[in-house]
């Protein structure tokens, strides 16, 4: 299995990802944080949209929308 770090370095795609994350962090519009909370968001409503596409199973969920409901506290 490939590290983030040996996927930035040979997948040009998520390379390109990770330095359109890096930038919003740089020009200070959002925290590494808040960058953490909009990926797990987007990975759950990507599931919640596209059950049949990428089923996540349901102890994965249940995990996601713990994180998510974190953040309502």
């Amino acid at each position: 299995m490939k590290s983030p770090r040996d996927r930035y370095n040979n997948d040009v795609h998520f390379h390109t990802l990770v330095d359109l994350m890096v930038n919003q962090i740089y020009s200070c519009q959002y925290t590494p944080s808040e960058m953490r909370e909009a990926a797990i968001l987007a990975s759950i409503i990507y599931a919640e949209q596209n059950p049949q596409v990428y089923p996540f199973p349901k102890d994965v969920l249940d995990w996601l929308n713990v994180v998510e409901n974190y953040n309502r506290r």
